[in-house]
């Protein structure tokens, strides 16, 4: 008899220093949250279309760059495919984290042609000749080439009787 009130006691220990602690470690996500919240300052510009993100842990700015061109991501065009309206993005990121800096470009454009998807596949195979070819379990393929941490993309897929065509790169703003 002596033995069981023994295990009792120690089982309500264990209870109450597992609630213990779940207490502090809430507690402390609580106070991480609100730190976070009250030093976290997003700044955006319509002119230049900027967001600042600025955290005690470092800093964020996204530019967009939509006057820029589709073809500086160094990716051909399918000829006489026509872009689609609203498609074509450009953004770089920079990322600020201490002494860690890193900056990306994110491009991408989409295109459309009434030419059958073979007849666009194949443009794409001879003009990227060296390009890792995969297709996904939709029908869409996809050609892929990385170099020195530079990712370009061309995915191909049918819709509505045309062809689509999404051109993508990511990589250093130097690089695109």
């Amino acid at each position: 008899m002596f033995q069981n009130h023994r295990r009792g006691g120690a089982l309500a220990g264990i209870i109450l220093m597992t609630l213990i602690v779940g207490f502090v470690c809430l507690a402390a996500l609580v106070s991480t949250g609100l730190y976070v919240a009250e030093n976290v300052r997003v700044t955006a510009r319509d002119f230049g279309g900027e967001t600042k993100v600025e955290t005690p842990f470092g800093n964020l700015r996204v530019r967009d760059h939509d006057r820029s061109e589709p073809r500086h991501m160094g990716l051909p065009i399918y000829p006489g495919a026509v872009r689609e309206h609203g498609s074509h993005n450009l953004a770089s990121l920079n990322l600020d984290f201490g002494g860690a800096h890193k900056s990306l470009a994110f491009t991408a454009a989409a295109y459309r042609t009434s030419d059958s998807i073979q007849q666009v596949t194949d443009y794409y195979k001879n003009e990227l000749p060296h390009w890792l070819i995969s297709q996904s379990h939709n029908g869409c393929l996809q050609l892929s080439f990385t170099k020195g941490g530079y990712k370009r993309f061309v995915a191909l897929s049918e819709r509505d009787g045309e062809t689509r065509i999404a051109l993508a790169s990511v990589g250093e703003p130097a690089s695109n």
